[in-house]
């Protein structure tokens, strides 16, 4: 029989998959990063979001999901104008920002740096976006049960590795991708990420101002 300790860390791995696998703001933006700076950028935006995830997962599991919910609700359009100003200036800086390859000129003081502003920028999307806030504390009751609240450590923690290992991949994938392109369509590639941004942020001012059909 599976330990209730096994059992709660797979219940964690399920939730932080059900959040991380839809194609989001931050799945663009581990895309684009990886795009532009390589897979240690994508991991680092999948680190980012897998820590979001786990402060969901605590706070849900200290029974705050509800309250957190209502204010969220509450609060949707001003969250979904404030996601929509950050998913713009994620575009604006896609588009400024030219494609960094490895190579040993690269700049190895740019690296922290980028490492830390891609971690940043999915720590701000992450805890913006209304859609992946209700996503989360839809999925979490759903696939865990109130017994399993008790046992919070391998809750997160399976939280954390769902979420981590799924943007790893995802990384992973989008950096084979990233090493057979030439250039100059890798540079167009994080352009059209760019427009993905861009698009995102008109959905959600129309999500804001109820112009998108139910």
């Amino acid at each position: 029989m599976m330990s209730v300790s096994v059992a709660t860390f797979l219940a964690g791995v399920g939730v932080g998959l059900t959040v991380a696998v839809p194609i989001g703001p931050i799945g663009v933006l581990c895309i684009q990063k990886t795009l532009a700076f390589g897979l240690l950028a994508g991991v680092a935006t999948g680190m980012a979001a897998a820590t979001v995830h786990v402060t969901y997962g605590i706070l849900a599991g200290f029974g705050y999901s509800q309250t957190i919910t209502a204010h969220i609700s509450a609060g949707a359009s001003v969250l979904s104008l404030a996601c929509a100003a950050i998913m713009f200036w994620f575009a604006v800086r896609t588009f400024r920002r030219k494609v960094v390859l490895e190579s040993a000129d690269a700049g190895k003081p740019l690296w922290p740096l980028c490492l830390l502003q891609s971690y940043r920028d999915a720590l701000v999307c992450g805890f913006t976006n209304p859609l992946t806030i209700v996503l989360f504390f839809a999925a979490f009751p759903a696939l865990t049960s109130a017994d399993q609240h008790l046992e919070l450590p391998f809750l997160t923690f399976g939280i954390f590795a769902g979420a981590a290992g799924w943007f790893f991949i995802l990384s992973a994938a989008v950096a084979v991708f990233r090493a057979r392109l030439p250039e100059h369509r890798l540079t167009l590639a994080n352009k059209a990420a760019g427009c993905v941004f861009a698009v995102l942020g008109c959905l959600m001012i129309a999500d804001a101002l109820g112009l998108r059909p139910n």
